[in-house]
């Protein structure tokens, strides 16, 4: 099992934390955390071990990766 980084550990620990303690707070402010890189980078690759379905635009993990995962997660940006 491949440990996800310091930097995105964190970051969940700080997202947790804020979400149990201010129930009321609106986390519109997500959006620019969920489209970093490294952040698609892991949820490509946890999707991929768990054999994850095609998206609603029918693309399977052997489609992306024909056409390249780096393309892929920049064009979702």
């Amino acid at each position: 099992m491949i440990k996800t980084s310091v930097n995105l550990q964190e970051l969940r620990r700080k997202i947790y934390s804020k979400s149990k303690t201010e129930k009321h707070w609106k986390f519109w402010g997500l959006y620019c955390h969920i489209l970093k890189k490294e952040i698609l980078e892991e949820a490509y690759r946890i999707a991929r071990a768990n054999g994850g379905a095609p998206g609603i635009d029918g693309k399977s993990f052997e489609d992306i990766e024909a056409e390249g995962v780096e393309g892929f997660l920049e064009r979702i940006r």
